[in-house]
């Protein structure tokens, strides 16, 4: 099933997204999140990224804006467990 325009328009703000905040502080935990949140993407959305970075590219090269990003990541924030070495009680 192909992707709608709107579909097509919201990922590829979700891509823009994903791009500044790794620009932002490059570092491997970004790298894997956004790995994360790709893999979580339904089929046909995940098949489509390549795509959009393929525009990316090639918007970059000509020297055009990238689209405006979106808002919210697509995930739920991510929780940090503590952990300790004492045993439980």
């Amino acid at each position: 099933m192909a992707l709608s325009e709107a579909d097509e328009r919201r990922l590829e703000a979700e891509v823009a997204r994903m791009i500044a905040e790794l620009r932002l502080n490059p570092n491997q935990e970004k790298e894997d999140r956004i790995g994360l949140e790709i893999s979580l993407l339904p089929e046909e959305e995940r098949a489509f990224v390549p795509t959009v970075l393929l525009r990316f590219i090639a918007a970059e090269r000509t020297g055009e804006a990238l689209p405006e990003a979106a808002s919210s990541t697509g995930l739920p924030p991510k929780r940090r467990i503590a952990w300790t070495l004492r045993p439980p009680r």
